[in-house]
């Protein structure tokens, strides 16, 4: 009796074994929609959904029913509109994507299924010119630290409203999942960590050399905004950051300088120090002088961009290298 109560005992725990084994934690292994989409040029899909509904639900949360197709495979998801000021006054709305699970395993993907998507916030030239601009920037932070940043993909996307069938075209951004960024720096986020110190962060003089090089005022260490704080295993923090279209790199139609630091256009330039102890640029400085030549080829490399453009932006990242060399890096005062 006793060996039957062992046995069935033991068949209990090899099936609840089995069965967490199978979880999320398998479905998250393999390549992701994200390593699917990634491509050294842009990536065409076609995004299909009601796009007056999606008009009317621009100040809510809720979620609309999708459909990608890529490849010429559909993928099911669902769509909402995120952000702040772009969700507010942009022709596109910035989104969020949220694919179903079960359609990511049938096409052999993991279940890294939650993205943002940058999207044109001007039915124009300088609309595409500001989105590329973006992308250059992820980019650039990629090169500094491609170990603790978010992956993008440069997408060409038209758009389809399925009420009418009407479409229209641009280049959008996707951002890697969270999840899949924690799991390549094996790490976990943090979303209460206000205030931390400088010594907590392993990555602060880099985060705040690299905003100041794009000339990009609109993240606070602080508060923690426009970036993500990763918990190392050793219980220090990096910070990942993201959101650039305020930058000076960028210069987009719509942005403005910070009045509070002093900044009366979008290129000047003000470098934000929010923690109690004084920065040690030093390191830093040296790491980014070595790689100069590597950023400004970037630039002229950088496909889609016009001649303009990246003439406008090597002048612009010349400026940074201008003021470390001259050892112009005083912290603005807020």
């Amino acid at each position: 009796m006793t060996r039957f109560i062992l046995t069935i005992v033991y068949s209990l725990l090899l099936s609840c074994a089995v069965f967490a084994g199978s979880g999320s934690g398998e479905d998250k292994a393999g390549n992701s929609l994200f390593d699917a989409w990634s491509n050294e040029l842009a990536t065409e899909i076609e995004l299909h959904v009601n796009f007056d509904s999606l008009e009317v639900y621009r100040k809510k949360v809720d979620f609309l029913p999708a459909t990608v197709i890529a490849g010429g495979e559909e993928l099911e998801l669902e769509v909402a509109v995120r952000g702040k000021f772009r969700r507010r006054t942009c022709t596109m709305p910035p989104l969020k994507l949220k694919f179903a699970k079960d359609g990511l395993r049938a096409a052999g993907l993991s279940t890294h299924n939650d993205f943002k998507l940058v999207t044109h916030c001007t039915d124009d030239e300088a609309g595409q010119d500001a989105i590329l601009r973006e992308q250059l920037a992820y980019e650039l932070y990629n090169t500094i630290n491609p170990e603790a940043s978010f992956r993008t993909q440069l997408l060409t996307i038209t758009y389809v409203n399925t009420v009418d069938g009407s479409t229209t075209t641009s280049y959008g951004i996707l951002i890697e999942d969270t999840d899949e960024l924690k799991g390549r720096m094996d790490t976990k986020s943090c979303k209460e960590c206000y205030a931390l110190g400088a010594d907590q962060i392993e990555n602060a003089e880099e985060l705040a050399l690299f905003q100041y090089m794009i000339g990009n005022s609109d993240y606070s260490n602080r508060m923690v905004r426009n970036m993500k704080l990763m918990q190392n295993i050793n219980g220090t923090y990096t910070a990942i950051p993201y959101d650039f279209d305020f930058s000076g790199l960028v210069n987009a139609t719509y942005a403005t300088g910070f009045s509070h630091l002093g900044e009366t256009k979008p290129t000047d330039r003000s470098l934000i120090w929010e923690y109690d102890t004084a920065p040690d640029f030093a390191e830093t400085t040296e790491m980014f002088t070595s790689l100069k030549d590597t950023l400004l080829n970037q630039v002229a490399s950088f496909d889609g961009l016009s001649a303009d453009s990246k003439k406008e932006i090597t002048k612009y990242l010349k400026g940074f290298y201008k003021d470390l060399k001259q050892g112009k890096l005083e912290v603005a005062s807020k």
